[in-house]
């Protein structure tokens, strides 16, 4: 066989790769009621402290179609999810081995909230642009 044909063979067997992937896709079956998980007013947060626990274990738990509402200091407040480690979490407590998988990634979150609660409050370029012009 030459090159080319040899090539030919590879094209047309990726091509029909990716055909029938793209057949195969997996259709998530997400209902209305699967997105919106609604903390109970008892486990809802007091603190701006607790209100970042709870965004953090939500962000972690939590995938990209499903959000959490909280009523925190009399406004609704809507917490979206993002990566999925917990996705059957339903608002209560974690069981012992989702507790033991979320956990770092509720600590890594909650360092990435503060940094950005710091940035926020110092602002020095903004600072700088009010206080200088």
């Amino acid at each position: 066989m030459n090159m080319k044909s040899i090539t030919a063979s590879w094209v047309i067997a990726l091509g029909l790769l990716g055909i029938f992937s793209l057949m195969k896709q997996p259709t998530l079956n997400h209902s209305a009621e699967d997105k919106v998980i609604t903390i109970p007013q008892d486990d809802a947060p007091h603190t701006e402290e607790q209100m970042n626990e709870l965004e953090a274990k939500v962000w972690c738990a939590l995938d990209g179609h499903q959000v959490a509402q909280v009523q925190f200091q009399g406004t609704t407040r809507t917490l979206e999810g993002a990566m999925a480690i917990a996705p059957h979490w339903a608002g209560n407590a974690f069981s012992e081995q989702q507790l033991q998988l979320i956990t770092p990634c509720i600590n890594q979150r909650l360092q990435h909230l503060a940094l950005r609660l710091q940035h926020q409050k110092s602002a020095p370029a903004m600072d700088y642009l009010f206080t200088q012009l």
